[in-house]
């Protein structure tokens, strides 16, 4: 009996010894949205002072300005514990949301039709018509909230539609609809 009882000593000895937690080390990204992506870790476990290495040369805990692609970083702690993480930044469609109505009554609400995300496309042609085809309102390159004039008069409560599109040297990829004015 004496024997087993060394045995199960041993073994807690054994276990005790050999249950030292591992570095525990947590990624979070965010992937390449209009225009790019970055990355950050959170440290739970180990021994500090923590050595980060990550594959751009950065020693940081964050990380910003990532194109879309694979990286790597690296933990290591006072104890020479270790561990490697190697994620991809992907590439989100950065889209161009476009509202369909506006109320140009100068009450400080939605005075102005909402187009987001345009500067990411800086080549960008949008023309509104009336129902009979008729231009109303143009514009290129850089957006400016449109107030629902056209020469400066207010064009009357109607549904007008536009043709955006992403790029006026190649009229390809586009996008059409509606928008109505309610004032």
């Amino acid at each position: 009996m004496r024997k087993k009882i060394v045995i199960f000593s041993f073994l807690l000895i054994t276990t005790f010894s050999f249950s030292q937690a591992p570095l525990f080390v947590s990624l979070q990204k965010t992937d390449a949205f209009c225009f790019s992506g970055g990355a950050s870790i959170s440290i739970f476990s180990g021994t500090p002072p923590y050595k980060i290495a990550w594959g751009s040369g950065d020693t940081t805990y964050s990380i910003n300005g990532l194109v879309p692609g694979s990286y790597s970083v690296y933990v290591k702690d006072a104890a020479l514990k270790d561990t490697s993480i190697a994620f991809t930044i992907d590439n989100l469609t950065c889209e161009v949301a476009i509202s369909n109505h506006f109320t140009p009554n100068d009450d400080g609400f939605n005075d102005t039709w909402g187009i987001t995300n345009t500067v990411t496309f800086p080549n960008f042609e949008l023309t509104v018509f009336n129902r009979w085809g008729q231009t109303v309102h143009q514009q290129t390159q850089t957006y400016k909230p449109w107030d629902g004039k056209s020469l400066g008069v207010n064009l009357p409560d109607a549904t007008y539609y536009y043709i955006f599109y992403f790029d006026r040297s190649m009229k390809d990829k586009l996008l059409k609809g509606d928008v109505s004015i309610l004032r």
